[in-house]
């Protein structure tokens, strides 16, 4: 009979609370953006994270580009910030605040994403004009995507929770917890058109 032997690995997991990387503002944003504005992208970031961080996976295949080789492809394809939000209905209607997602929190909080160059700002018009500026993915960094899958998903369930139990208190009727399920159900998957 075989002996069984106990596989063991001493090596410290990363211990990261990404709940607060998500949801709290960081030393590199918290001069540049209100706390309302904050919160609205933290509500955009929960509804369209998930597609954004399965294009920046997509673009990680590739590397290089005329203004940067990447040799040793440490970067996924650089894009301009539009090039990276997958188009739909949605997208489309929110591609303004998705391009202040992806510059506030997927740039300057996560440092997910990198510039080629860094983007001008225009001081009397408070702008920062990414039109000419490719971003790409820091490949070092993918081990990201998963944990910030499982908040964008237990985000979701928190928020049906939140809603099903406030109608529930409200009106006392497992029907109409069903019918509040269902329509959050249905708006998040139409919201993935």
């Amino acid at each position: 009979m075989p002996r069984y032997f106990k596989v063991v690995d001493a090596q410290p997991h990363i211990g990261q609370n990404y709940f607060k990387i998500v949801f709290i503002r960081g030393e590199r944003v918290k001069d540049k953006i209100s706390l309302w504005r904050w919160c609205w992208l933290c509500v955009i970031e929960i509804i369209f994270g998930k597609e954004l961080l399965e294009s920046f996976v997509i673009t990680a295949s590739n590397s290089g580009s005329p203004e940067d080789a990447d040799l040793e492809r440490k970067y996924g394809e650089p894009n301009q910030l539009n090039l990276h939000i997958p188009s739909g209905i949605f997208t489309n209607v929110f591609r303004e605040q998705i391009i202040q997602l992806l510059y506030y929190k997927f740039y300057l909080q996560y440092l997910l994403i990198l510039p080629l160059v860094e983007p001008p700002e225009n001081a009397e018009t408070c702008t920062i004009n990414v039109t000419r500026t490719r971003f790409r993915l820091r490949k070092s960094l993918l081990y990201l995507i998963i944990p910030f899958r499982r908040v964008y998903i237990l985000s979701a369930v928190f928020v049906h929770l939140l809603a099903e139990s406030a109608s529930y208190f409200a009106t006392n009727s497992l029907w109409v917890v069903a019918a509040v399920g269902i329509v959050l159900e249905f708006v998040r998957r139409i919201l993935k058109l």
